[in-house]
């Protein structure tokens, strides 16, 4: 089973797509985990990338479809995988299902994570002191929510008309009360 979490930052797309990844099996693909820890390993990605993650902004559509496309590639996606934080505007949607297409694959279920702007950005400032995530200024979230409104939000709509495996999820709830109706749509999914 191949999985998308839509939904701005802060909506708990690493939560769930963690949880899932558990209970079913599927490598978690979380892009933004994946560059920051090309940053902490100072990678030549890690050093390109971090002013531009530090400022709140998107990494270059080239740079993040090809670090996917490698992701794809590794055993443990083979049998399913739950992609979080890609893809983020149009033409890496449009690229990722190109690059679906090339290696035989394709998406099974969508979920987009329904929360309030508000909520969002109460909780990745909550992150932010727990984690120590120094890209979680109140400027860098503030921008990054515009942005996910701006460019992210337009795919929903793309994915509900060219899939038709588009599932809006009420994510302003507990953990569990969520998971729960995640797990609902994924049993939905795979009888299909």
């Amino acid at each position: 089973m191949n999985v998308l979490l839509l939904g701005p930052q802060g909506s708990g797309k690493g939560t769930q797509g963690k949880r899932i990844a558990e209970e079913y099996g599927l490598a978690h693909i979380a892009t933004g985990d994946m560059l920051r820890a090309a940053i902490r390993a100072g990678t030549p990605l890690g050093v390109r990338v971090a002013p531009i993650m530090v400022a709140g902004e998107l990494v270059p559509d080239d740079l993040m479809i090809g670090l996917i496309r490698e992701r794809l590639g590794e055993p443990d996606a083979q049998t399913g995988f739950i992609l979080d934080g890609f893809p983020r505007t149009m033409p890496q949607a449009e690229a990722l299902d190109a690059m679906l297409r090339e290696i035989g694959r394709e998406l099974h279920v969508v979920f987009e994570l329904q929360v309030s702007a508000e909520a969002c950005s109460e909780r990745l400032l909550r992150r932010a002191v727990q984690e120590g995530r120094t890209d979680d200024t109140p400027e860098a979230i503030r921008t990054r929510l515009s942005r996910y409104y701006e460019e992210t939000e337009p795919l929903i709509e793309y994915y509900r008309t060219s899939t038709g495996n588009l599932v809006g999820i009420h994510a302003d709830r507990t953990i569990n009360a969520v998971f729960a109706e995640v797990q609902r749509a994924l049993e939905q999914a795979a009888v299909r």
